[in-house]
């Protein structure tokens, strides 16, 4: 089997219903080359530093605080990075992988043009950025809010995920969906145990899917290392929903108005998407760096120390920042 030929077999009930509510679908990604061992080393070996990220974290799913950049040598080899993955407790971001990679830019061409196939209340998904993930046992990814709608392909390894309510305040509030919107903040969000339940709540092995509502927070914890595709994707109607959010931080909050309502069908709606495309054009809001100014760090990738990083004698930028802000 080749990425040209993998498909995705689903139920009709399961097409209808992506992005509509929390699911897990199958998947037969999994057995390609593509991600075996070997050639996720050698991918590793060759994939440009400017788009691989590493992070670490702690053990308490409340305190995201703990969540780490790490910096990589560019000397370290594919194969000391997968050891210090297995070993550690890592998360590597290897970012643009449709941007450097052939191979997975036809996967991910594939997987997108079968659900426009078979979902045409999708109106057309356009991919608009994946990641390759590859991480720890026991690495966890805290509790957050994603502004493009995602899905999750398991490829590797056994994790936990929990999906909560989307656009439901009392999980995330306006003010902070509004805010990672704007970049003004990152995708993370205050977190209490109380939220899990009213979470969806599986298991992922590989084979896999994990697909949820635009706006849906979640968080994961691996059982032990694991390997995904993550992939977000355009819609038309994703568009109405951006541009209500943006007018609504950065017209209707600096007006002073509370109750900004997130309504995106209707006159309203339409006004104030106009309303702030035609005062951006006139007069461009400054986007908010998002994450981008937390990419330094004191901590090292070393797959012979504990947790597989090291501490460095002072703070640095990593090789990710130093290319992410020579591009703002």
């Amino acid at each position: 089997m080749s990425y040209q030929t993998a498909k995705f077999s689903w139920t009709d009930d399961e097409y209808a219903s992506f992005g509509t509510k929390p699911q897990v679908s199958q998947h037969s990604y999994h057995d390609l080359p593509l991600f075996r061992e070997e050639s996720l080393i050698d991918l590793l070996d060759n994939f440009p530093r400017k788009w691989l990220q590493a992070f670490t974290m702690g053990t308490d799913p409340v305190r995201n605080e703990e969540w780490k950049t790490v910096d990589i040598d560019l000397d370290t080899s594919g194969a000391d990075m997968w050891r210090a993955v297995q070993n550690g407790r890592l998360w590597l971001n290897i970012t643009h992988i449709e941007e450097a990679s052939q191979a997975y830019a036809d996967l991910i061409k594939a997987m997108y043009e079968q659900l426009d196939k078979h979902c045409p209340h999708l109106q057309g998904p356009k991919s608009a950025y994946s990641v390759l993930l590859i991480s720890s046992p026991n690495a966890q990814v805290y509790y957050h809010l994603d502004a493009e709608p995602n899905m999750l392909w398991h490829i590797r390894g056994q994790k936990k995920f929990w999906i909560y309510p989307e656009m439901d305040f009392r999980f995330a509030p306006q003010r902070f969906i509004e805010d990672i919107y704007a970049a003004e903040m990152d995708e993370n969000l205050p977190y209490s145990a109380e939220f899990d339940e009213q979470a969806f709540h599986c298991v992922l092995n590989p084979g896999e899917v994990a697909s949820w509502p635009h706006n849906g927070p979640h968080r994961i914890q691996n059982i032990d290392m694991n390997v995904s595709l993550a992939t977000s994707y355009y819609t038309p109607t994703i568009y109405k929903r951006q541009y209500v959010q943006l007018a609504n931080r950065h017209l209707l909050r600096n007006l002073g108005i509370k109750n900004r309502s997130i309504a995106e069908n209707g006159a309203i709606p339409s006004l104030k998407r106009l309303s702030f495309r035609a005062i951006n054009k006139i007069s461009p809001f400054k986007p908010g760096t998002g994450r981008a100014d937390v990419y330094v760090t004191d901590l090292l990738l070393d797959p012979d120390s504990p947790l597989g990083i090291r501490k460095l004698a002072e703070a640095k930028p990593t090789v990710f920042s130093s290319y992410h802000n020579s591009t703002k």
